[in-house]
């Protein structure tokens, strides 16, 4: 992949965090900007390695950037945008990494326009943990995940084939969706998980002296900042229903069929089955 030029990431935390350290161990950006709102991140930042120089004023941190990535919390992806756009140079591509698409993308597409030569991409890696800030990011963070891309009928081909790129460039397996489909798919792999995460949690009270690692890794995602999950579930609230309506129906499946051995056996091998076509770990692998 060409290396860019400038990249700009806005919000150095974990996924912002990681990309730079990321891009600048790959070689894949000659300078990686930082902006974010806490001066003391910036030294702390290019000590780990995530950024060559740091500022906490937007409009200075995007000038002169090819790429500018949104690594806020999703209710600030909008409004920066919004506040950015206007020290965007015609060519600059712009994306951001939030885990609920379909309102974002309508909402800067709306206005993004206006900005002649400025193209925005939606973009989210699939990946994570359940620290936070730049203490927890790693450059490895990207490597074996999916970098979800979320082109519409507006958006520049040429952006979307340089984000796909990236990703690939960071170890990651780039898959387009549309914004929506985007919203509909990850409520499944992504939000209804840390919701069950929760819920194992609560019901476990005194039995989670004897947890073991299938419900320690199970809930893992249950440790994750309560305030950014509390943005993504408001935001992505239908889908999200509609995939707990989806799994409280399998859960009374397999409730029924407890008293069935061929029947309950039968579901299992199902599902065992679907979930080596996943690859990667599983319990007991």
């Amino acid at each position: 992949m060409t290396p860019f030029g400038r990249v700009t990431i806005i919000g150095v935390g974990l996924v912002g965090g990681s990309l730079g350290m990321a891009l600048r161990a790959r070689g894949l950006a000659r300078e990686v900007v930082g902006v974010t709102r806490v001066p003391d991140t910036i030294p702390l930042a290019t000590q780990r390695g995530a950024i060559d120089r740091g500022t906490v004023e937007p409009l200075e941190g995007v000038d002169g950037a090819d790429l500018v990535v949104v690594a806020t919390p999703p209710d600030d992806v909008v409004p920066m945008a919004r506040r950015v756009l206007p020290g965007l140079r015609p060519g600059a591509i712009l994306t951001d990494v939030a885990s609920v698409k379909g309102e974002i993308v309508r909402s800067v597409e709306a206005f993004a326009g206006a900005y002649g030569g400025v193209r925005f991409v939606g973009g989210h890696p699939m990946a994570g943990n359940e620290g936070r800030g730049i203490e927890a990011a790693a450059a490895d963070l990207f490597e074996g995940t999916v970098y979800l891309v979320t082109p519409t009928p507006r958006t520049d081909p040429a952006a979307v084939a340089r984000l796909a790129d990236l990703a690939r460039a960071l170890g990651a397996r780039a898959v387009e969706f549309d914004p929506d489909e985007h919203d509909r798919t990850v409520a499944v792999v992504s939000h209804l998980p840390y919701l069950v995460a929760a819920a194992l949690v609560g019901i476990s009270g005194g039995a989670a002296r004897a947890a073991g690692p299938g419900f320690l890794g199970a809930t893992r995602v249950a440790g994750s900042p309560i305030e950014l999950w509390a943005q993504i579930c408001r935001l992505n609230r239908e889908p999200i229903a509609a995939a707990l309506r989806a799994f409280r129906g399998e859960l009374a499946a397999l409730e029924a069929a407890l008293g069935d051995d061929a029947r309950f056996g039968a579901m299992l091998t199902r599902a065992r089955e679907a979930r080596a076509r996943l690859g990667g770990p599983s319990e007991g692998a």
